[in-house]
């Protein structure tokens, strides 16, 4: 059952805007004249309800999916709420490792605990890099298995050209996906997990 914390926060019009946002994928690698900002520049815009391409360039180009990343960590950890293997209100544990991540972050200390509900909304608000880490070693027990987890799920949704090395989006040059991968994601998050993806 969804906790009441969830309950009615989002109307039809904000899930809308939230559904744009995450069907409209822009990377830009840079600065750089017209002709290379197009070469570089990648979107795609699909109807939820039919999956209807409404716009798309360089759709199935691959890109660096920064802290898009997020969203597929959100997408595992919304997975194990919905099988009851991890509660809202369930803590996990934080590592130096965890600790230790780039900005953004919270500034989480090793040996911190976090609740699944705050580590949820500072990957959604603040896109935490320290707790994108924490969840990835509190469910696959490391980050590299954890990525590998995402790599995995990627595929069974049909993204057939994303490959995850980190659960946060900090650069890793073997960490890539597309335009269309990405709305694939959008599009299973808010149809899997419609109780959580607010």
């Amino acid at each position: 059952m969804l906790n009441s914390h969830f309950k009615g926060r989002f109307t039809g019009g904000l899930r809308a805007t939230f559904a744009v946002i995450c069907t409209i994928l822009v990377l830009l690698a840079g600065l750089c004249g017209p002709a290379a900002a197009a070469a570089r520049y990648a979107a795609i815009i699909i109807d939820q309800n039919s999956g209807k391409v409404l716009f798309e360039r360089n759709a199935d180009a691959q890109r660096y999916p920064a802290s898009l990343t997020k969203v597929m960590t959100l997408y595992l950890l919304f997975e194990l709420l919905a099988e009851g293997k991890v509660e809202l209100q369930s803590r996990f544990v934080v590592t130096p490792n965890a600790a230790g991540q780039a900005p953004s972050k919270i500034g989480l200390k090793p040996g911190d605990k976090i609740k699944v509900l705050d580590a949820i909304g500072a990957l959604v608000t603040k896109s935490a890099n320290d707790v994108a880490v924490v969840v990835a070693e509190n469910i696959g027990g490391t980050e590299e298995n954890f990525a590998r987890m995402m790599t995995a799920k990627a595929r069974a949704l049909g993204m057939s050209r994303t490959t995850f090395k980190n659960a946060s989006g900090l650069p890793d040059k073997d960490q890539v996906t597309t335009a269309s991968d990405m709305a694939t994601l959008a599009r299973a998050i808010m149809r899997d997990y419609p109780a959580y993806y607010g």
